[in-house]
C-alpha cells in the first residue's frame, strides 16, 4: 500500500486559522499527516497589507519543506484559498493532486474581485485596504448550519481580509496542468452558491471527481466526520490518476 500523502490546508479568508483544528485532528486520527496554513493576508498589520503573492509564498514554504522530506502533498482549499492554493503548486512535482472544498476554481488571469465583474456581495464591508465581515449577517449566511453556541463563537473568531487579496490575478490552473484534481460541493453555502461551485467545477472536465455534502460554507464545523470521510475516498481516487 503507498503511503498517504499529507494534507495541506489552504484556508478561506476571515477566518482564525484554528478553528481548521478539529479536521487536521480527525484527519490524522485516520493516518494522514495533516496541517493548515496561516495566510498573511488574514488580520496582518503591516503596511501595505499582504496580498495573492504573500499567501502563495506562505503555501509554497510548507510544500517545500515535504517535498525536502521526501513527502507527498495533496492541498485541500476552502473558499478564496483556492486561488493562493491553486497558484502555489505550480512547479512541485510532490503534489500528488488538490481538492477543492466549496473553493474558487479561477480560471488564469481571472481575479476573485473580477470573477463575474459583480459588487461585492452584501454580507462584505469594504473598508479602504480591508474587508470585514458584517456581523449581523454572520449567522444567517455564513454560519446557518451551526447551533447557536457555535455561530456565537465563530464571530468572535473571524478578521479582517486585504482587500488587495481579491485583486490578485491567478497565474496556474492545475486541473490543466496534469495535477488530479477533485471538488466538494456544499448544498446549503450561501457564500458560495452550489450553482457557482458547479461552475467552476466545469474545469474539470468529463469525467470530474466530485461530491456533495449537506452543508453551508464550513462543512469543517458543520459535518466534519462527513468531510473526512469524503477527503479519504477523493484523495485515493486522485491518488490513482497521478501519473508518475
Amino acid at each position: 500500500m503507498s503511503q498517504k500523502p499529507a494534507i495541506i490546508i489552504a484556508q478561506g479568508s476571515w477566518v482564525d486559522s484554528a478553528r481548521y483544528n478539529p479536521l487536521i485532528e480527525k484527519l490524522r486520527a485516520v493516518g494522514y499527516t495533516a496541517e493548515h496554513v496561516k495566510l498573511p493576508s488574514i488580520g496582518s498589520t503591516v503596511t501595505p497589507l499582504p496580498g495573492l503573492p504573500d499567501d502563495i509564498a506562505a503555501i509554497r514554504s510548507v510544500l517545500s519543506r515535504f517535498r525536502d522530506d521526501g513527502k507527498k502533498v495533496l492541498i485541500l482549499c476552502h473558499s478564496s484559498g483556492g486561488v493562493s492554493g491553486s497558484n502555489a503548486v505550480a512547479g512541485f512535482d510532490n503534489v500528488s493532486g488538490v481538492i477543492y472544498m466549496t473553493a474558487f476554481m479561477l480560471p488564469r488571469g481571472k481575479s476573485l474581485a473580477r470573477l463575474n465583474d459583480s459588487e461585492p456581495p452584501p454580507w462584505m464591508d469594504v473598508q479602504g485596504d480591508r474587508i470585514f465581515l458584517r456581523q449581523e449577517m454572520l449567522a444567517s449566511v455564513a454560519y446557518h448550519d451551526l447551533d447557536e453556541e457555535s455561530q456565537s463563537a465563530m464571530a468572535q473568531n473571524v478578521s479582517y481580509t486585504s482587500a488587495v487579496l481579491f485583486e490578485g490575478e491567478s497565474e496556474y490552473e492545475p486541473w490543466s496542468e496534469g495535477i488530479p484534481c477533485g471538488y466538494i460541493f456544499c448544498s446549503e453555502d450561501k457564500i458560495l452558491p452550489p450553482q457557482i461551485q458547479q461552475d467552476m467545477a466545469a474545469q474539470l472536465g468529463p469525467e470530474p471527481v466530485t461530491t456533495t455534502l449537506k452543508s453551508g460554507h464550513s462543512p469543517f464545523l458543520s459535518v466534519p466526520d462527513e468531510l473526512v470521510a469524503a477527503i479519504t475516498k477523493m484523495e485515493e481516487i486522485l491518488s490513482q490518476k497521478l501519473v508518475v
